[in-house]
């Protein structure tokens, strides 16, 4: 039980460092309501429809813009098309209830594996990106 508990306590701390790294890479960060009201420091507040302006952010940035742990936010922008790749991590761990990435989606969005990296004793990093039709 120890070296479990051991490993859970050394993935979280790779994964804090990814999730930093992420951070200070992206030219910019999206947050949803809950997510600002934590991080709102140094922030600018988008106004209007969210999807207008984060095509337009897509348009104006040149780097990575990065969508932490908002699963409503996250969810519009991929029904909208306006993500282009997801970064799932997988927590040993089974909750019964809870919020859901994927809800119901008004269309079918293939992915494909980018990626997939052991975190730590317990933790998976997925990469998938969106296929887009030619």
């Amino acid at each position: 039980m120890a070296s479990g508990l051991a490993a859970s306590v050394r993935g979280l701390e790779e994964w804090n460092k990814l999730a930093l790294a992420d951070a200070m890479g992206a030219e910019a960060w999206l947050l949803g309501r809950a997510s600002y009201e934590f991080f709102g420091d140094n922030s600018t507040v988008l106004r209007g429809d969210v999807v207008q302006e984060v095509s337009r952010l897509k348009q104006e940035l040149d780097g990575e813009i990065v969508v932490p742990a908002s699963y409503q936010l996250g969810r519009t922008l991929i029904e909208h098309d306006l993500v282009d790749e997801l970064r799932l991590v997988v927590f040993p761990v089974v909750l019964g209830a809870g919020r859901r990435l994927f809800d119901e989606t008004g269309d079918k969005k293939p992915m494909r594996l980018v990626d997939t990296r052991t975190i730590g004793g317990g933790l998976v990093l997925i990469t998938y990106e969106f296929v887009r039709e030619a």
